[in-house]
């Protein structure tokens, strides 16, 4: 008999993260499934692809995926390796056993089971993700992309003040203003230079997460230990051109961690600090110090 992938995730998991992953014999796999905390999983949790589940895979590349459905019944999903997914809706935990009993023995019968007709991005429900996050020029680019356009047009006025109206006050208050643009600039540039080897692993369910500077310098810290997280962003009109927003971490022991979105999206980081129904579990406050501080 084969030895199977198989691994968990649970409610608070988010897409490709998965924990206790190993091979596995067919015995021991149902014993997996049949100690899965699948009652207490079930309450305020949605049916999906990612959600409480214990997923396998062959030596072909081809997963089962077991998870919950509507009114105490399972979900059955087979996803084979050119990215077709079929599913199977079993009444019963016998029902299941006996599906997974099948795809150890290479005998899983898809005419029991409905195949989806849209079979975009289905890898990433059950292939695992590590959730490793560095800072990467083209980040960095798309970010910055509306301050650059303005500091060339800031540039072409600055020009044009100068040759034409050199003696008119408005050229030195636009070349103060300029002086004072272009330094926020290279704040933000410095600090992607300065922080390039950033490293960051997070993911929505685990408490553990690693932070470091450089790649030899990474600590891991623990979300319970959390005081407050801090935001430093674009809070002014639309037309701002401001995209990037700082990030600092404060623990309970007073220790702090700061980052900008050019290491992790905005959207990504707030998404790892929420539970199942996307209920934040930390909360974000604005920060009260300087922008360029934290920078």
């Amino acid at each position: 008999m084969p030895q199977f992938n198989s691994k968990v995730q649970h409610k608070t998991y988010e897409k490709g993260e998965f924990t206790d992953e190993k091979d596995r014999s067919l015995a021991d796999t149902l014993e997996l499934i049949n100690t899965f905390p699948w009652d207490m999983e079930r309450t305020l949790t949605a049916v999906q692809l990612t959600g409480p589940s214990v997923t396998i895979r062959d030596e072909d590349v081809n997963y089962l995926k077991i998870g919950l459905f509507f009114n105490g019944k399972y979900c059955l999903y087979y996803l084979d390796n050119d990215n077709h997914l079929y599913e199977y809706h079993a009444q019963e935990m016998e029902d299941v056993s006996q599906m997974v009993t099948n795809f150890f023995n290479s005998a899983l019968d898809l005419s029991l089971f409905e195949k989806h007709l849209i079979n975009i991005g289905n890898k990433a429900h059950f292939e695992t993700c590590y959730f490793e996050y560095r800072e990467n020029p083209w980040r960095i680019l798309m970010l910055n992309v509306m301050l650059l356009v303005y500091a060339v047009l800031l540039t072409i006025g600055d020009v044009a003040l100068f040759f034409k109206y050199s003696r008119w006050p408005g050229g030195l208050v636009l070349g103060i203003a300029s002086v004072l643009f272009y330094y926020f600039i290279f704040r933000i540039f410095y600090n992607a230079f300065v922080n390039r080897d950033n490293y960051l692993q997070i993911s929505r369910g685990s408490d553990v997460f690693s932070f470091g500077y450089t790649s030899r310098t990474v600590n891991v810290y623990h979300k319970t230990e959390i005081k407050e997280i801090r935001s430093y962003g674009n809070r002014g009109p639309s037309k701002n051109p401001n995209l990037i927003e700082a990030f600092e971490i404060v623990f309970k022991n007073d220790e702090t961690i700061q980052f900008t979105n050019m290491l992790i999206g905005s959207f990504d980081f707030h998404s790892k600090f929420q539970d199942s129904m996307s209920n934040p579990t930390i909360l974000f406050s604005p920060g009260k110090k300087g922008f360029l501080k934290v920078l």
